[in-house]
């Protein structure tokens, strides 16, 4: 759109009423860029389910050591490759999407019915629900590879927190949430109705660094008084929560005494940390939809959307539930995809090669 200002300059003045004073006129000509409304559609095909484990914040550490290279190498993608994932998909179109928006829980004369929503999205974009898996920071992984905990800082920002030799150390790119945020404030087109993605937590070893899981310890109080504010934070941020299973359990193959055990007690020691939830993700992606008395132990529990592993791009609605399967992105995932047509990106520029060769 082009806007013509006109100037009037008066050249001169005079008391005289019979004189006519020259007046200058210019012309400026200023190109505005109209941005146009983004038009609103209803997505008709499959959403993109995706999903992490924390970032290997130090390869340098990570791959070289004897116990658990092979293990970080294959489940874990380091901080790099994930910014450059994060760039990857926003430049191809894709968006986040919230999970809240997605399905909705009905009760009619006492019939339970949960509904999956096709998302509304912009016109030629792609949706895609993230999600992470394990975000505890287990010790095995934080003193070698990950970020230790999730703080939030003077600015109100969430960031990684990491000891170092000269004291704290502060964070805002080797984590998939702090680096996210960030993220988003460069590109905030990329979160459709802000969203963010989903945290999925076992209890074991406690909740995103803070060690909730010492119920006797004389500093649990404080620990979970700190965690709460970080997950209250999340939220407001738009991160959801998910459980991923107390103790991490095979919850097809587990004794059943365990499988109630395992149940109650992330009921008991992490939903009064990070409170409500319906969304369950599987461990090891071994679900037991299959199993009718346990998939109806786990709904009793107030769960109604559980999550395995897949494609990515299944989703299967239930009267009683919601069942969808999520892509899996690790160095697994690079091996068993990169020659294969139904890959979601270029792994050529998400790879971190020289990273991965460390020995």
């Amino acid at each position: 759109m082009i806007i013509l200002a006109i100037i009037f300059t008066f050249s001169s003045c005079t008391r005289d009423k019979n004189a006519v004073a020259s007046i200058d006129i210019e012309v400026i000509e200023e190109e505005i860029e109209v941005v146009p409304p983004v038009v609103m559609v209803t997505y008709e095909e499959p959403v993109l389910n995706i999903f992490f484990h924390p970032l290997v914040a130090r390869p340098e550490q990570a791959f070289r050591s004897t116990r658990y290279r092979d293990f970080f190498l294959e489940w874990y993608v380091t901080a790099s490759e994930y910014r450059n994932f994060l760039y990857e998909m926003y430049i191809n179109d894709w968006v986040l999407v919230d999970i809240n928006e997605l399905y909705e829980v009905t009760n009619i004369d006492g019939v339970k019915r949960v509904n999956y929503i096709k998302p509304l999205i912009p016109e030629g974009k792609r949706p895609m629900i993230l999600s992470i898996d394990d975000l505890n920071y287990y010790d095995f992984v934080r003193e070698n590879a990950s970020v230790h905990k999730l703080v939030i800082d003077e600015n109100n920002l969430i960031a990684g927190w990491t000891p170092g030799e000269n004291g704290d150390e502060l964070s805002y790119d080797l984590d998939v949430v702090t680096y996210t945020e960030v993220f988003l404030k460069q590109y905030p087109d990329f979160a459709v109705r802000g969203a963010r993605g989903i945290i999925a937590l076992t209890g074991y070893e406690g909740v995103l660094g803070y060690k909730t899981h010492l119920l006797n310890a004389p500093e649990y109080q404080q620990e979970k008084e700190e965690a709460m504010k970080v997950v209250k934070r999340l939220k407001e941020l738009g991160w959801r929560f998910a459980s991923h299973s107390w103790g991490h359990a095979n919850m097809p193959d587990v004794p059943m005494e365990r499988f109630t055990r395992d149940t109650n007690r992330w009921d008991a020691e992490v939903r009064p940390v990070i409170g409500d939830t319906d969304l369950f993700i599987y461990p090891f992606g071994a679900r037991v939809e299959d199993i009718p008395e346990r998939h109806r132990i786990l709904r009793n529990h107030g769960f109604n959307v559980f999550f395995g592993v897949g494609l990515g791009f299944t989703t299967r609605e239930r009267q009683t539930h919601l069942y969808m399967d999520r892509r899996n992105v690790d160095g697994n995932h690079f091996r068993t995809f990169r020659n294969r047509d139904d890959k979601v990106f270029d792994f050529d520029k998400v790879i971190d090669v020289e990273a991965r060769s460390i020995r």
